[in-house]
């Protein structure tokens, strides 16, 4: 057992945003983008970001992308864990179902050799195989409409403006690409439907002739053959009507966009008087009926003098908006490290911020002193010597004088230079 299941099962249930988040990530992260995302969810009150770090890769769901690198992948049993648990279906390629119908009929040639030789011990292995490509193959189609699926969903209530042209090429791309190639394979004379037929035979064959004695698995197997021939057929033809209208009117929609553009290009090539009349829709007649009579006229006016239109606002562009508080106070804190670096070692690091920064309140004090303690550059330790205020711009901070030195660069700090005050040691606001 490579991790414990109890132990893994309820780390990923304590933390489900986390993993969900590192599933859409998706890609290589490095161990910095890793404890960015650990921190935004993680519960200093519960566990400490190093500990959910180090759970991380003890329990396989992190993995490095290469021995010896430091940049990490979420572990591919994961990940399919995870878009099963969320119904993230992901579609499978015509080249993969047609590996596996492949597979199934070289294990057909096998098994008709070990039913000509009378090998008991081939027949049950072939047996045991073409139950688990049978699963894969069952497997691979509802992924597949579900994903066709939810791209005609998003199709219809994607709300983004995007181009006809865009939108048609999308749905070309799955037609082309999954639908029709799938239903080449899996229609009734297709190289699905011939290849079920010659296992099915087989099959029975090796019942007949006393080589296979478990009858009810028998059975399963040979029921779930007619099974994934109907649904696989069945699956397709339902995707294919669910994609080809939006197909056909994106088609129309797009050759009048494109008739459009050949006018266009016309008109500005040659000239209005050269145009002609080919461009333009032929009306014979038109005949104009309810006429609008003088109190409709008369209404139309009023409204026109009692509310004259009003002059268009004028937008001031030169004003610009200030600065966010807090990105200011961000960009503060981000360029500290640097600043302290340069005056280590530090015997008392609040008396230190405040002598530089005097300026600040007690919140934006406690967010540098956080950020400061918790670099790798520094280790900090506190004084033993009895607590002290250090006053803010809107109250004060108690406690004892804190140590900054520069750590080794080679390892990771200690847990015991950046223990939790204890005792008289305690912050208090």
């Amino acid at each position: 057992m490579k991790v414990n299941a109890q132990a893994f099962f309820s780390f990923c249930a304590a933390h489900v945003p986390l993993l969900r988040t590192l599933g859409a990530r998706g890609g290589e992260l490095s161990e910095s983008e890793v404890i960015r995302l650990v921190r935004d969810h993680a519960d200093p009150e519960k566990e400490m970001p190093e500990t959910t770090w180090r759970r991380l890769r003890e329990y396989l769901i992190l993995v490095p992308s290469e021995p010896g690198g430091d940049s990490y992948l979420l572990a591919e049993p994961v990940g399919r864990l995870l878009s099963y648990l969320m119904n993230e279906a992901n579609p499978a390629t015509p080249e993969i179902i047609r590996g596996h119908v492949e597979s199934l009929d070289s294990l057909g040639r096998q098994l008709s050799k070990a039913i000509a030789a009378d090998n008991v011990t081939v027949v049950g292995l072939a047996f045991n195989e073409i139950g688990v490509t049978l699963r894969r193959i069952h497997t691979n189609l509802e992924e597949t409409q579900q994903a066709v699926l939810g791209e005609v969903g998003r199709y219809k209530t994607e709300r983004q403006r995007v181009s006809v042209r865009e939108k048609f090429r999308r749905i070309v791309f799955w037609m082309e690409r999954y639908v029709e190639p799938l239903i080449e394979i899996v229609r009734p004379d297709g190289p699905l439907r011939a290849t079920f037929d010659e296992i099915e035979r087989l099959l029975r064959g090796a019942r007949e002739q006393v080589l296979f004695n478990d009858h009810p698995a028998l059975e399963r197997n040979l029921r779930f053959l007619r099974l994934v021939q109907a649904h696989a057929l069945r699956v397709f033809q339902q995707c294919r009507k669910e994609i080809q209208p939006l197909y056909e009117s994106l088609r129309r929609s797009s050759l009048i966009a494109e008739g459009a553009a050949q006018a266009l290009e016309r008109l500005q090539v040659e000239g209005l008087a050269n145009w002609g009349s080919a461009p333009l829709i032929p009306i014979c007649s038109m005949r104009v009926q309810n006429v609008p009579g003088d109190g409709a006229i008369r209404q139309a006016l009023q409204r026109v003098f009692i509310n004259p239109p009003q002059p268009a606002p004028v937008l001031e562009f030169g004003m610009e908006n200030p600065e966010p508080e807090e990105l200011l106070r961000r960009v503060w804190i981000d360029s500290l490290p640097d600043d302290l670096a340069r005056h280590l070692p530090v015997s008392d690091l609040l008396a230190w911020l405040l002598e530089r920064h005097p300026g600040q309140d007690t919140t934006s004090m406690l967010a540098a002193l956080s950020a400061l303690v918790f670099d790798r550059r520094f280790e900090a330790a506190f004084a033993v010597e009895s607590p002290r205020d250090y006053p803010t711009r809107d109250g004060a901070i108690t406690s004892a004088p804190l140590r900054v030195t520069l750590s080794d660069a080679t390892t990771r700090p200690s847990t015991a230079s950046r223990r939790a005050p204890t005792g008289g040691e305690e912050l208090a606001l």
